[in-house]
């Protein structure tokens, strides 16, 4: 079975099947969730014409945003990241928890915390929107923290065998999860997942692979002029020469945190 899924990972993941415009419309929903808690409509920097907005929720200090994008017929959401970065890791628990039935499963305690809270409600709307627009593909999208809880969620779509698939679930600057049994077990979902990185943004290595966590698979890096990237060998383990190869010390950049594809991220972003 780790063959088929491996051969998979491989030719999903080709250059040939890299959808650069995807990624961008991925990113675009991603800094618009910023921008949405100051604006009543669509109408920010990033708000693609291409989506149709929805709703947002704000809860727990997490806000979402829900819509249709006509060019991929999927539903979208957009999870937004932390309003101040640094803060954010100073605070972050590095506790782990099991809330799953198959108690080696483990994720950092606050992740799931906003995930829990939020949960009843993401359904709630996506038994609206996919009612509405006739399809159950969701496309997940997050920078930062709002990374980290679209793959708890799309997780979530896999654990529990929902009616709802994981389109793409595409982060940015996403911090680690959960540990490597729960990296595995998103790995033999097959999700269609890309982890995008930027050169020595600091984000994605918290919290540290010391404390047992680690990466889902499929990193994207790309270098600090955001004019070229990698796709990185990490089906088994972190690729050391991609964001990694930073590590310990030299990932320490919250200005790459702040700029992907030489998009301006963040509440002070691009709106």
């Amino acid at each position: 079975m780790w063959l088929i899924i491996l051969l998979l990972h491989i030719l999903r993941f080709s250059y040939a099947f890299y959808d650069t415009n995807l990624i961008n419309t991925a990113l675009n929903i991603s800094q618009a969730s910023y921008c949405m808690s100051e604006l009543d409509k669509w109408s920010c920097a990033t708000c693609s014409n291409t989506n149709t907005y929805e709703t947002t929720i704000i809860k727990d200090e997490e806000l979402l945003i829900f819509g249709y994008n006509t060019e991929y017929k999927a539903i979208f959401i957009g999870f937004r990241g932390s309003s101040n970065i640094q803060n954010w890791i100073d605070n972050l628990h590095i506790s782990k928890i099991s809330p799953y039935e198959e108690d080696d499963i483990l994720v950092e305690k606050g992740f799931y915390s906003i995930y829990n809270v939020l949960r009843p409600d993401v359904y709630r709307i996506l038994n609206v929107l996919t009612n509405k627009y006739g399809t159950s593909n969701i496309l997940l999208t997050g920078h930062s923290l709002g990374g980290a809880i679209a793959t708890l969620f799309s997780f979530d779509f896999c654990y529990y065998n929902v009616s709802y698939n994981t389109f793409y679930i595409i982060t940015f600057g996403s911090p680690r999860v959960g540990n490597d049994i729960f990296s595995s077990y998103f790995t033999s979902c097959n999700v269609n997942s890309i982890r995008i990185t930027h050169y020595y943004d600091m984000v994605p290595h918290v919290p540290e692979e010391m404390l047992g966590y680690k990466h889902i698979s499929q990193e994207v890096w790309y270098n600090e002029e955001n004019s070229a990237y990698q796709l990185c060998d990490d089906f088994y383990s972190e690729d050391p020469l991609c964001s990694d190869s930073c590590a310990p010390i030299k990932c320490t950049s919250t200005s790459d945190h702040l700029n992907y594809l030489n998009i301006s991220m963040g509440n002070n972003g691009l709106c």
